[in-house]
């Protein structure tokens, strides 16, 4: 169950990084495209993949 939670946390790890590059981008483009929406998207992906990997060493 372990090896589950570590490529679990490993997957939603890159997925935050998307995410977060995206927002970088969205805002540096400087359009208004970034919403609190975005930053709630890659908040959320980065928690459950810190929660996936504490889940791992239990």
């Amino acid at each position: 169950m372990r090896k589950f939670w570590t490529v679990l946390a490993v997957l939603l790890g890159a997925l935050a990084v998307g995410g977060v590059a995206t927002l970088v981008e969205q805002v540096e483009r400087g359009d208004g495209s970034a919403t609190a929406g975005d930053v709630l998207v890659a908040f959320v992906l980065a928690l459950a993949a810190w929660l996936s990997w504490r889940r791992r060493a239990l």
